[in-house]
């Protein structure tokens, strides 16, 4: 596993920022272990003597971590942390503003094999773990928000650590707060809080300068209740008070600074240490504003004619630290300093005078500024002479899942350090050479160069020890597996079609033989084209006089017809009703599915070419056009287990035209960029489409009759809707290993 805790601590990150140093009474608590809780609240805790040392209880078996999983259940999030002797020995505190909390596992060994779990949850982006110093560190990132409250509840196979709204163990009485002190530290203060369990719940807040400190189902024990002024220390509180309400204990520091609030858990004592704004902003490093540089304990010199010795002295007193003077620091000043931080007054004293400084440890050796200066650039001088001198080395470096051309190229494209090396590859028809060519390889020394082959695909480097590591580090970080993503598109389209068709005619027909008059109306079988099989007929006088039917035919609507004569009249009457109506659902599911590689882009596509015949002045020419169902993606996997998506997707349908004559392409496609859980689904886009017309025909003023209007007119109604809804699910895909890991 990467040892990745030495550099939180030894290196002063944000880790160590983040720790708080314990008093000596309270790490003489042997408190039991078996649950402890956490709160929360803006957190950038300020040391009061050292970095956090080990617990005082120490467990004779030493305690291992085997597994972490992290997951939602309801609104609480629960990060399990699974091994064992998981209770043994261990501590905890919150930092970085609520961003994140640290769990710290004494005489313990990881077996995890990573040191980094990205999760998708509520308040739990993920989780890094190192070891350094004989302990296991657990660095749990988190989802700052208001008022959230967080509890470990610790046994010895698994340590869960809850955020959200946590409800308390219910107990047989509750908890007893059995004291609450107020410990200064020159600009610092302490609110230190003791209970007579180790799993309380505590809400920690700032509201309307006041911090407000609530124990839930707590009670304060006799003569507690009470208000303390402060005032005359110097730090951000200037009054504390203790009393119980609505069956919780709250403690209430009231202030006059802007502050930064951090807390620390250890057994049943809870620390909050709250220190100015402009303290902890320039104990941040990289984020400490040029007016926040001085956190000195304030100081007032009022001198003249001071010798600058002197004056540097003094400073040392204030500060404690050891301060060399070199020959070349004399001169006297004038200066009138009141509440200045000491290390502002020893810039100023040092810049009045053309002096400056080197600080090793608490040893400070002041010196004029060109004397420091000449013999930095001698360093630098010396230190190139020495690199000259350093033997060249030859190491074979295998890469695994990155190609050696592209670490050829990134080399190749570094600007630090231009260097003049033998670049050479080796491709499989053999050795191709380009010498002393002029690259910029700012991993590389002047004298360093490389190979890369291929067909092994080695890279191969010729640099001094101190180079080679550079570069094995960038391997180690660049040649990894990359995640692949399955996209899974479903396409659904549904059409609901509904016709109606409502029509109607009527005429009659006139025919004589003999004495018998004959009918010839609808559905007969003599018709104007066949009057001669009527024997003695005579011409038929046949006609309609309102001639609206519906579109009836084969297998659509039907007809029903009403003949109306009257025996020995040559006139008869004949009426037709026609009606046609259909209603239909289609729904057409598609489901593409592909799988590509972290940020490169996959295409998948079915479908058809449809041909199209153009006239031009050259000849009749074909043309094919695609008409297919697509799906494009460029996915990329975040830091947190999420998938960041650039999708273009299309669906093209071929079909006739108004004319019937020809075809066209019916095109429905959407593109957009999203942001989502690995594993969720979600609706990227849809289209709904109407088509509703109503159509009447008729004569002219009969068709508006009342009642008998229907005589003289056809009706014709049709509602066509379409949807169309696209669904998207990205799965990152994880290896074997991946999954044991988590």
């Amino acid at each position: 596993m990467v040892k990745t805790l030495n550099r939180w601590i030894s290196g002063g990150a944000i880790l160590l920022a983040g720790m708080v140093t314990v008093p000596a009474a309270m790490a003489e608590q042997d408190a039991a272990r078996s649950v402890v809780s956490v709160i929360e609240g803006e957190e950038l805790a300020m040391p009061t003597q050292a970095a956090a040392s080990k617990p005082a209880k120490q467990s004779s078996s030493s305690t291992q971590l085997t597994g972490i999983t992290a997951k939602d259940r309801g609104s609480v999030t629960e990060v399990s942390i699974r091994g064992r002797n998981m209770d043994a020995s261990y501590n905890a505190f919150l930092l970085e503003g609520g961003k994140a909390m640290v769990v710290d596992f004494w005489g313990a060994d990881s077996q995890l094999g990573a040191d980094h779990f990205g999760f998708s949850t509520q308040r739990v982006t993920g989780v890094t773990v190192g070891d350094a110093d004989g302990r296991v560190r657990v660095v749990i990132d988190l989802v700052a928000r208001q008022g959230l409250m967080h509890q470990i509840d610790a046994s010895d196979s698994e340590l869960v650590v809850r955020f959200g709204k946590i409800v308390p163990k219910k107990r047989q009485g509750v908890l007893t707060v059995e004291s609450v002190d107020f410990t200064p530290d020159d600009r610092i203060a302490h609110v230190i809080i003791r209970t007579d369990s180790t799993s309380p719940v505590v809400n920690l807040r700032e509201e309307n300068e006041r911090v407000f400190i609530d124990v839930q189902k707590a009670e304060l024990a006799a003569g507690l209740e009470r208000s303390l002024d402060v005032s005359a220390f110097p730090g951000p509180v200037r009054q504390m008070d203790s009393y119980e309400v609505d069956g919780r204990v709250r403690v209430v520091a009231r202030l006059r600074d802007k502050v930064h609030v951090s807390s620390f858990q250890e057994g049943n004592v809870l620390t909050v240490t709250i220190a100015p704004e402009d303290l902890a902003l320039a104990k941040a490093r990289g984020e400490v504003d040029e007016k926040f540089a001085y956190v000195g304990q304030k100081v007032t010199f009022d001198f003249k004619d001071i010798e600058v010795q002197n004056a540097l002295k003094l400073i040392g007193e204030v500060s404690r630290l050891n301060i060399i003077m070199s020959d070349e620091v004399s001169g006297n000043l004038t200066m009138r300093l009141v509440d200045v931080p000491w290390d502002q007054a020893l810039d100023l004293i040092l810049l009045s005078q053309g002096l400056d400084k080197q600080t090793v440890g608490n040893v400070v050796r002041v010196a004029p500024i060109e004397v420091l200066q000449s013999e930095y650039e001698a360093q630098i001088q010396a230190q190139k002479g020495s690199a000259q001198l350093e033997p060249l080395i030859t190491e074979f470096i295998p890469l695994s899942y990155a190609r050696v051309m592209d670490v050829k190229k990134m080399f190749e494209s570094a600007a630090s350090n231009a260097t003049k090396g033998g670049v050479t590859t080796i491709s499989e028809g053999g050795l191709a050479t380009t010498s002393t060519a002029e690259t910029t390889i700012g991993i590389l020394s002047s004298r360093g160069s490389f190979l890369v082959d291929e067909r092994t695909n080695t890279l191969i480097v010729k640099d001094t020890e101190e180079s080679i590591n550079n570069v094995k580090r960038l391997i180690a970080t660049i040649d990894k597996p990359v995640q692949q993503v399955l996209i899974e598109a479903r396409i659904v389209e549904a059409t609901d079609s509904f016709q109606r068709d409502i029509g109607v005619r009527w005429g009659g027909t006139y025919t004589t033989v003999g004495n018998r008059i004959t009918t010839i109306g609808p559905g007969s079988n003599v018709t104007a084209g066949n009057l001669d099989n009527v024997t003695g007929g005579s011409p038929v006088e046949h006609g309609w006089v309102v001639d609206l039917p519906a579109a009836i035919g084969g297998g659509v609507g039907g007809a029903l017809g009403l003949s109306f004569a009257r025996l020995n009249s040559p006139v008869a009457l004949d009426l037709e009703l026609s009606a046609a109506e259909a209603d239909g659902d289609i729904k057409i599911v598609s489901n593409p599915r592909v799988i590509t590689t972290n940020l490169k882009m996959a295409t998948i596509s079915q479908g058809a070419k449809v041909s199209f015949e153009t006239v031009s002045q050259d000849g009749t020419k074909t043309e094919f056009i695609d008409a297919v169902l697509s799906l494009e993606v460029t996915p990329q996997i975040t830091a947190d287990n999420h998938v960041i998506m650039a999708v273009v997707v299309s669906k093209d349908n071929a079909t006739l035209n108004i004319t019937g004559d020809g075809t066209n392409i019916d095109t429905k496609a959407i593109e957009t960029e999203i942001f989502m859980a690995d594993g969720d689904t979600v609706v990227i886009g849809g289209i709904f489409t109407r088509n509703t017309s109503k159509a009447e025909s008729g004569i002219p003023g009969l068709s508006k009759l009342p009642l008998f209007g229907w005589l003289f007119k056809k009706k014709r109604v049709q509602d066509d809707k379409t949807e169309l809804l696209i669904f998207l699910t990205p799965k990152v895909v994880r290896t074997t290993a991946q999954e044991s890991a988590i």
